[in-house]
């Protein structure tokens, strides 16, 4: 699994996936938010407003409040995106998370491995104290992917969804229950430019 930030080629490759879907068209039980807004539309659309989101993170991005984006492939084939975001970081020294794997790639067991890198990046990298992350109560799959990896459930909230009324479950992982080996992660890019950009204080 590598985590990267994308260039143009890899955003243009990410958009054609994003438009093709991510939900499961068999599961009608989880409600199909918008992704960054562009899940609900059909193509050229869907590659348009996922573009607008990607740029969108990047034109706002800013120490106090940034949201970073990566590609993920496995043996160099794109199978999805992981984002890492945080506000305040400096003070609160916690990240949120969020992923979305193509709807060709789930049932691989790559959300765990992309979850499990990226939280590398977050308590070796950052140095963060706290992760938190959260997901529909009927998407089972990012649960049990959050719950394999000691998070901790943090109540929930009510939200809407498709003119429904939808608990999403929040989780939080402390940097102390953080245990899962990573001796085989690399980090590359994180010199003192790139944390200051991520209000990573030295």
């Amino acid at each position: 699994m590598v985590l990267s930030v994308p260039g143009p080629d890899d955003l243009e490759e990410l958009a054609h996936l994003a438009a093709q879907g991510v939900y499961d068209s068999q599961n009608h039980c989880l409600p199909r938010t918008p992704v960054g807004g562009w899940s609900d539309v059909a193509s050229p659309e869907a590659e348009r407003r996922f573009l607008r989101y990607v740029w969108a993170s990047w034109a706002d991005w800013r120490p106090e409040r940034w949201n970073l984006l990566l590609a993920a492939r496995v043996d160099g084939d794109l199978v999805g995106v992981q984002e890492i975001g945080a506000q305040d970081f400096a003070v609160t020294r916690t990240v949120s998370t969020g992923s979305w794997i193509a709807r060709r790639s789930q049932g691989s067991g790559h959300g765990k491995s992309m979850r499990t890198a990226v939280l590398h990046l977050a308590f070796d990298g950052l140095n963060a104290e706290r992760a938190d992350t959260a997901a529909w109560v009927t998407n089972h799959a990012s649960l049990g992917v959050s719950r394999a990896l000691g998070y901790h459930d943090n109540g929930t909230t009510v939200r809407s969804a498709e003119g429904r009324r939808i608990e999403q479950r929040n989780l939080t992982l402390p940097r102390a229950d953080w245990h899962h080996p990573t001796h085989n992660a690399t980090i590359t890019g994180l010199g003192p430019e790139a944390a200051a950009m991520l209000g990573v204080v030295p």
